[in-house]
């Protein structure tokens, strides 16, 4: 909920009255533990939140606790209420990259000027080099346009992305991958097509942040990858292992995420015989640069496809409580939705919480067995565990019957959820089903295709195809096969 909208709850702060907010969490803790047998982390700023306004509708067993402590016949007697955030989010007009990228212009039609893509999380940030090509002639979905010999030298150059950027008669501005344009064996490149689908915006934008910080980093750290891969090999046949940064010391943020990742998955793909029943996942993934992963990295695009196969009716949940929607870009957000959408591509059904206090639980898997296997928001590069302490078990057995009774998203069908979602996100959704129906048909290898072997942009183009037909395809039916 944004500020201008946020109301303080005083009917929680005049119900406490001279009790603490921390002595009030320890009690509701207490109480949850009395009728449920079940251990939550309830804080004082859980309280301070929810007097605070910033969440209104808590968990049920807290509403439950609250209302038995303070004297409540009914949580809306504390202030409580339930709603599903959808902000006004107008059609979003084109805006130029090298605003967003922290340039003070568009690029002058033939010059060349090398920008930053913004930082994040673990990104660190990375130079991009956009070049202004006149755009020669246009038809109906495609902009043609010719490189200059001197642009074509410069495009050849392997050390640094380098991207297209055209415009039209309109002022909108259009991009694509450099590498498209640079001549081969010595051949100048002729005339070539740029889509119309590939115009500046939050979508676009997105994409090339993910994939230029993403390859980047990756390439950077390739062969320290390899042998960091075999430095940690020992731990591939343990049922529980836990791995320090202090072991592979020299890889980057985000090459030390993608070696997590990639042993996570492994671990929870050799433990699944354990399983019997259909399992719900729980995935730690708050923001589109964290959630970009499923969209790049080719060996999730492969877990994905091989637990969908192996169980049908997969729930998967996702906590991204409200001030990581406030303070990430529209185009981080997008990112978030598309990541979404693969995964309802896949047949998962997603689900949603936005209880900040169940940010901090790491990745499991929970069937009638629990695994945990967590490699992001830890302090080391992994932490797994084939059979987890029953404390905990019982833990990931109440998040698991919460979100299927109060996900934000919850609808019978996937479109209807991922709408819900892109109503949370603050995107709207009627422009984002149009823009995937556009990119679907145009293709989006010509944005951004990325150069380091790990990657690939087949994630992406599933889960924009899956928008594209939502209306005719639920799931399995376009991923799995």
């Amino acid at each position: 909920m944004r500020d201008a909208h946020r109301q303080p709850n005083k009917a929680l702060r005049a119900a406490r009255g001279a009790m603490t907010q921390g002595a009030l969490a320890d009690q509701v803790n207490a109480e949850i533990y009395r009728a449920t047998g079940e251990v939550t982390v309830i804080t004082a700023k859980s309280i301070s939140d929810w007097e605070r306004g910033w969440y209104t509708w808590p968990t049920a067993d807290v509403r439950a606790a609250l209302c038995r402590i303070l004297g409540a016949s009914d949580p809306v007697e504390l202030g409580f209420y339930k709603r599903r955030v959808i902000r006004s989010s107008p059609e979003p007009s084109s805006v130029v990259l090298s605003d967003l990228i922290k340039s003070q212009a568009v690029v002058p039609t033939g010059a060349s000027r090398v920008v930053e893509l913004p930082a994040g999380r673990s990104f660190s940030g990375a130079e991009l080099m956009l070049h202004h090509c006149v755009a020669e002639e246009s038809g109906r979905g495609w902009l043609m346009i010719e490189p200059t010999e001197q642009l074509s030298t410069s495009l050849r150059r392997t050390d640094r992305w380098n991207a297209i950027v055209t415009s039209d008669a309109e002022g909108k501005y259009y991009v694509s991958d450099g590498r498209r344009f640079a001549p081969r064996r010595g051949r100048r490149t002729n005339r070539q097509p740029v889509a119309s689908a590939h115009v500046i915006d939050e979508l676009t934008t997105g994409i090339i942040w993910a994939v230029v910080n993403t390859d980047s980093a990756l390439l950077a750290d390739d062969a320290q990858l390899e042998v960091s891969q075999m430095r940690l090999a020992h731990y591939v046949e343990q049922p529980a292992s836990e791995a320090s940064m202090s072991e592979v010391p020299d890889l980057n943020p985000v090459a030390s995420l993608w070696l997590g990742s990639t042993f996570c998955s492994r671990h929870i793909s050799r433990h699944l015989g354990r399983l019997s029943e259909t399992p719900f996942f729980w995935t730690r993934e708050q923001r589109g640069e964290e959630a970009s992963n499923w969209l790049l990295w080719n060996h999730k695009l492969d877990y994905l496809r091989y637990t969908s196969k192996r169980f049908t009716g997969i729930r998967r949940a996702f906590c991204v409580p409200e001030q990581e929607v406030q303070t990430s870009p529209r185009y981080e957000r997008v990112l978030l939705l598309l990541t979404m959408a693969l995964m309802e591509a896949f047949g998962i059904t997603v689900e949603l919480t936005t209880e900040p206090a169940l940010g901090d639980i790491g990745g499991f898997v929970l069937a009638d067995a629990a695994i945990e296997a967590n490699w992001l928001g830890g302090d080391g590069i992994w932490r797994v565990d084939a059979r987890p302490r029953p404390k905990r078990h019982s833990t990931y057995r109440d998040i698991a019957r919460r979100l299927e009774g109060e996900s934000v998203i919850a609808c019978e069908r996937s479109a209807g959820r991922l709408e819900a979602t892109a109503d949370y996100l603050g995107i709207s959704w009627s422009w984002f089903r149009q823009r995937c129906e556009e990119l679907a048909a145009a293709g989006i290898d010509g944005i951004a295709q990325p150069r380091s072997r790990h990657l690939s942009t087949r994630g992406l183009d599933t889960a924009i195809r899956y928008i594209a037909h939502i209306i005719t395809i639920e799931g399995a039916c376009l991923a799995r096969c």
